[in-house]
């Protein structure tokens, strides 16, 4: 129940902790954008190794997805869905776990992106 109320009280906190970082990943895709060839590596196999190719356009495809689950993950959201306060911390803690791993899986794919400059 601590950790509940805790992740209550720090909820809105980090949702703008991951609003910032969305604002950077996206400047960061814009500049990747201008920087990469046309066709990019777009997908990894379970080896890490690159097993698709596809346009550059798709670089903006994470990005958008941080922000939509932003929008998702918003109290005025999720407490217009949800009154239980338990099912509301589920929801809060739910989304936090996806958004750290969109943020995780971006820095991978970005930092993969850096080094083909």
């Amino acid at each position: 129940m601590k950790v509940g109320l805790f992740v209550d009280h720090i909820y809105s906190k980090i949702c703008y902790l991951f609003l910032v970082l969305g604002i950077g990943f996206l400047c960061t895709t814009i500049y990747l954008y201008v920087k990469l060839p046309n066709i990019i590596p777009i997908h990894w196999g379970s080896s890490f190794k690159v097993d698709s190719w596809g346009r550059k356009e798709t670089l903006f495809i994470l990005p958008v997805s941080l922000f939509v689950c932003l929008m998702l993950s918003a109290k005025k959201f999720i407490h217009a869905h949800e009154t239980n306060p338990f099912r509301v911390m589920a929801a809060e803690l739910i989304f936090l776990s996806v958004l750290t791993l969109l943020v995780i899986a971006m820095s991978y794919v970005y930092a993969i992106y850096f080094s083909l400059l």
